[in-house]
């Protein structure tokens, strides 16, 4: 079965990344066949994948079925015929049609002259009020054409946003970010993984494990952020799961995943980069030690840190390293590494 996702298009790689990790953590088989721009194209075993992506996705947009892909610098007819021989009735046909222009591609099809011919096509393309969205995407020289399954709904995300939750803390990220973090994790519903976070603040990462249904557990050091994230947790009915400590030292014994945001700017603790140099070699090694095999850590740092050679003194393994502007001279990397 094929399938294409619409990616947000604020960041090259991290769309695409999110997309392979829920994947991977909910166990939908599948095998990549092509990344347009803002466009991924994955065949799949069955459509367990809209559920996933409901569920969890922030940076795919929408989703559903392939029904056909064909050069965009044809004319509209062209689409129309590939329409018309696709499987779109035998899918229950479309409601709407969503034209999707991804940058200047495709500018040799215009959408009234596209819409028009789809509307003296309507009953052979099975239009009707029960039917779903009906895409039409230009990207990198192709029109994607595919019959919506999935579409992305940030109306529960807003609703945590950190300015309105109980106790707010400047710099806190926000919960669309902390949910990719979470994702990259590979953190598990299904085969109920215990997440940690342990720089964890007022409690973003774990709002956000909340939210999908993950087990989570958090800790700072900071005893005043731990009461913030206790209470957090609990105005959105969460379990506040939450202790005071030290990412330094971990009171855990081993966990499936972690997810967590360290100090690294001005506005954090500990300040100078002899103090940040020495949190971010021992938050490391920890993560070393409590991380199951085959469990995945996701965490940004700054980019003048020498990240990649604590990891590899410690045995883990860097899967994907993806730069971050933040603001002004800040740029961040994420990392995600294995064990």
């Amino acid at each position: 079965m094929l399938v294409y996702a619409y990616l947000s298009g604020e960041h090259r790689e991290l769309p695409i990344l999110e997309l392979k990790s829920l994947m991977e953590a909910e166990d939908v088989e599948y095998k990549e066949v092509y990344v347009f721009d803002q466009v991924a194209l994955i065949e799949v075993h069955d459509d367990r994948l809209f559920n996933v992506l409901s569920s969890r996705a922030v940076l795919t947009k929408y989703a559903g079925y392939l029904l056909g892909l064909i050069e965009s610098d044809g004319d509209v007819h062209n689409i129309l015929k590939a329409l018309k021989n696709s499987k779109l009735c035998e899918l229950g046909g479309y409601s709407k049609v969503n034209f999707k222009r991804v940058k200047t591609y495709g500018l040799g099809i215009k959408y009234e002259d596209l819409i028009t011919e789809i509307n003296r096509s309507s009953a052979s393309l099975c239009k009707n009020v029960e039917g779903s969205y009906l895409d039409i995407i230009l990207t990198e020289g192709v029109a994607v054409l595919g019959l919506r399954k999935f579409t992305r709904s940030l109306a529960d995300l807003r609703s945590r946003e950190p300015t309105s939750r109980p106790v707010y803390r400047p710099g806190t990220m926000t919960p669309y970010w902390a949910r990719v973090f979470v994702n990259l994790s590979r953190a598990s519903v299904s085969k109920k993984h215990l997440l940690l976070d342990p720089f964890c603040g007022v409690g973003g990462f774990l709002l956000e494990s909340c939210a999908m249904g993950l087990k989570y557990c958090g800790l700072d050091i900071n005893e005043d952020y731990v009461k913030g994230a206790v209470e957090n947790l609990t105005y959105f009915n969460c379990e506040p799961n939450v202790v005071v400590g030290d990412a330094c030292k971990l009171p855990f014994d081993k966990v499936d995943a972690v997810a967590t945001d360290p100090p690294y700017g001005r506005l954090t603790k500990p300040s100078g980069v002899n103090d940040l140099l020495e949190l971010t070699k021992c938050f490391i090694e920890e993560l070393s030690k409590v991380l199951k095999d085959g469990g995945y850590a996701v965490f940004a740092q700054r980019s003048d840190i020498p990240v990649e050679e604590f990891i590899e003194g410690f045995g883990l393994k860097l899967v994907d390293r993806v730069l971050n502007w933040v603001h002004g001279s800040l740029t961040r990397s994420i990392y995600v590494v294995r064990k």
